[in-house]
């Protein structure tokens, strides 16, 4: 499974298009930053709010080409039937790819949050410790929202072998899961028993804000919340991918 991880990764940093959408977010980013510049400084909370503003539209376009370029491939140049020809179990295949979803979100993210240091020094974006919490947090928590929505997106994939479907769903989560999810919370029960804190993109804000106030300790909720959505959403996309005839 190794050697499967390693040449998935390869394979997706080496295409053009990851790069391209990669590329069109920094600027996007950059471009954000010079918006909100005066009298040729940016102040660290401006810089700050910015940025974790903008990152809510390199959602959109990183999480469609993280997605794609792990998942949707592998179906539209059926090299999925061929490595399962040659005798990978579904099981490991579905794993290697959830880890190659983890690595390749990590390295988005990463180029993501060293551009933007780069960028708040370049802008003399003098950021305080709440300040530089308050943004690297939400680039952490991010990365986490996008690792979960492919994931969940991957259980629509396996089970329906349908590229164009399963893309829309993760698009339509990453753009509109939070309207969709107010809308749920004006319900009265779901309200009143704050259930819209155990959804996933509500869990993941607020064990955000729980790692401002107290610290370090709560990267374990944030992990839990993580893991939880990631091995469920796993196990279900093998029991629907398992019962499923591959054309070859």
């Amino acid at each position: 499974m190794k050697n499967l991880i390693f040449a998935d990764v390869k394979r997706i940093l080496r295409k053009p298009s990851y790069w391209i959408v990669l590329a069109i977010c920094l600027l996007i980013s950059f471009f954000w930053t010079l918006g909100a510049k005066r009298n040729g400084t940016v102040s660290g909370l401006t810089f700050a709010t910015n940025q974790g503003t903008a990152i809510n539209t390199m959602n959109l376009f990183i999480g469609i080409a993280i997605y794609v370029s792990v998942y949707a491939d592998e179906f539209s140049s059926n090299s999925m039937q061929c490595l399962i020809g040659r005798g990978i179990s579904r099981k490991r295949l579905l794993i290697a790819k959830f880890i190659n979803c983890v690595i390749i979100t990590f390295i988005s993210y990463g180029i993501y949050a060293l551009f933007i240091t780069l960028t708040g020094l370049i802008m003399g974006a003098d950021m305080n410790m709440s300040e530089s919490s308050f943004l690297y947090s939400t680039i952490l928590t991010n990365a986490f929202l996008i690792l979960g929505y492919a994931t969940i997106s991957m259980i629509i994939l396996f089970w329906s072998k349908n590229v164009a479907y399963a893309t829309l769903v993760d698009a339509f989560l990453l753009f509109a899961g939070d309207t969709l999810l107010s809308g749920l919370n004006m319900i009265p029960v779901i309200k009143f028993w704050h259930i819209d804190r155990h959804v996933f993109s509500h869990a993941l804000a607020c064990a955000k804000v729980d790692l401002l106030l107290t610290g370090g300790t709560a990267i374990f909720t944030l992990l839990w919340h993580v893991a939880k959505i990631c091995i469920i959403s796993i196990i279900l996309a093998y029991l629907l991918f398992r019962k499923k005839e591959l054309d070859f």
